[in-house]
Parts: structure tokens; C-alpha cells; sequence
């Protein structure tokens, strides 16, 4: 029973992560946008199955794609936004740098990446997933993220 209940925590934080990414998604433009929203996962994830399973939802009036890439074949290009789970810091500054100056949505597990560049960084504590913003990295992104998102990270963080 207790791994039911494991599988069960697990699902929901999931399922909590896909509509909190989706809510980042909707509220985010970029300088030129396509019929297609493309997302691309990376590294090991803990909470990206419900993201994988996505293809073809409609967000924002665009149509979304998600594929899981290795780190060494992927092609940001290919992406307009990336979900990043188990990732060095290293391996993470290499990729902001090889990405330098491209609007590319940065997400991530590990709420470490965000005090080195990525722009949105999940948390889990208390009831469901809140997350971090680097303001730093999504003013220089080329992006257009709406306050309403900014908002929803400072009431997550209050106590």
C-alpha cells in the first residue's frame, strides 16, 4: 500500500509541476512566434512525465511539442524552451553560454540553477509547486514573461 501511495504523491507533484509549467508557457512570448511551441526536456527529471505526455495540448493558442533530449544532442534551436532536471552546474553554464543572446525559456528542478542564470526554478514545499524567477536572466532573454507569473512566484515565496 505504501508504494500505491508513493506512486500516487508522485503522479499528483507531476501532474502540479505540467500545469504549473503550462502557466509559465501561456504568460511567456517571444520575439517570434510560431504555430508551434516546442519544449524540450533535459537530464534526469523527477516531475517531467506529465510534460512528455503533452504533446498536442493547445497553450496560448499554439500548439505545444515536448521531446526528451540528451544534453550532448541537443540543438536549442530545436527548442523554445527548455526543461532542465538533473544537471551539473557546469554542464548548465556551458549551455547559457553556447545560448547567449537567444530568447530560450529556462526551467528547472534544481532551484540552484536559478542563482547561476536559468529563469524559472521549481520548488516543492508546502501544498504544490511553487517556483523561483531570476528577473536578471529574463530581462536579458529577449522574452516577454507577464507580470501575472512574476506575481504567482512572490506569493508562492511568502510563508
Amino acid at each position: 500500500m505504501a508504494a500505491t501511495d508513493a506512486e500516487a504523491s508522485a503522479d499528483a507533484n507531476a501532474q502540479a509541476v505540467t500545469r504549473t509549467v503550462f502557466g509559465i508557457l501561456g504568460y511567456t512570448r517571444w520575439p517570434v512566434e510560431s504555430e508551434e511551441l516546442r519544449l524540450c526536456t533535459i537530464g534526469h527529471t523527477e516531475y517531467a512525465a506529465g510534460l512528455l505526455q503533452s504533446t498536442g495540448q493547445v497553450i496560448a493558442g499554439r500548439r505545444l511539442s515536448v521531446k526528451q533530449v540528451e544534453l550532448d544532442q541537443l540543438k536549442t534551436s530545436e527548442c523554445d524552451g527548455i526543461y532542465v532536471g538533473d544537471m551539473s552546474e557546469q554542464q548548465w553554464r556551458k549551455l547559457m553560454q553556447q545560448e547567449s543572446g537567444r530568447p530560450l525559456l529556462t526551467i528547472s528542478e534544481r532551484s540552484a540553477l536559478c542563482r547561476i542564470g536559468a529563469m524559472f526554478c521549481l520548488n516543492h514545499q508546502g501544498e504544490g509547486p511553487g517556483f523561483e524567477v531570476n528577473l536578471d536572466s529574463i530581462a536579458r532573454s529577449g522574452l516577454r514573461i507577464s507580470p501575472k507569473v512574476l506575481q504567482l512566484a512572490r506569493s508562492k515565496a511568502v510563508p
